[in-house]
């Protein structure tokens, strides 16, 4: 493992590093199949996702690359940002970027890998995040992980021509004690 910084079954974060931007980063953020439900403009240059890793740093936000363990194979993003040290709390994105590691998972085991790293080393309360509605799998494996849907944004999100509805979802370090101790 390359400097790993939180570890899981199958996988493990380490810090997101520049060079990521051309060893992944940027084919996945354009491919529409991974950025299907990612809210977003795309196509983003290199310099775009330069200068958002530059935006995305403590005390901000935290950004994982997501590693295969077998191989040390990166594969994804995980990030906890938007983070509020005063009210205890933050968003939480991931992109599973390789179509192989895709619907086996690994976005459920760094989901939780993430919320492990939120409430206990950053001492958040309460992590949340917002999934298209019509985004199954995202949806399942949120809930599968423990995160409560809470409301709908609706129109929020302009996909397609069209605007669609967020679900909005958290968690709260009651309910990652309740599940996870």
């Amino acid at each position: 493992m390359n400097n790993p910084v939180a570890q899981s079954k199958r996988i493990y974060f380490r810090p997101l590093e520049l060079e990521d931007i051309k060893n992944g980063w940027q084919k996945w953020i354009n491919d529409s199949e991974a950025n299907e439900f990612l809210d977003g403009i795309y196509p983003q240059t290199k310099d775009n996702l330069l200068n958002y890793y530059k935006e995305q740093q403590p005390p901000k936000a935290v950004m994982f690359a997501i590693c295969d363990k077998k191989n040390n194979k990166y594969f994804g993003n995980a990030k906890l940002g938007n983070i509020d040290w005063v009210n205890k709390r933050c968003t939480y994105g991931r992109l599973i970027g390789l179509k192989s590691y895709r619907s086996k998972g690994y976005g459920s085991e760094a989901l939780i890998l993430l919320v492990k790293y939120g409430f206990l080393k950053l001492g958040m309360n309460r992590i949340y995040s917002g999934a298209i509605e019509d985004n199954t799998p995202s949806l399942i494996s949120n809930e599968k992980v423990g995160f409560v849907r809470e409301g709908i944004q609706r129109e929020a999100i302009l996909r397609n021509g069209k605007f669609v509805n967020v679900v909005s979802l958290a968690m709260t370090r009651r309910d990652f004690d309740k599940k996870y101790k």
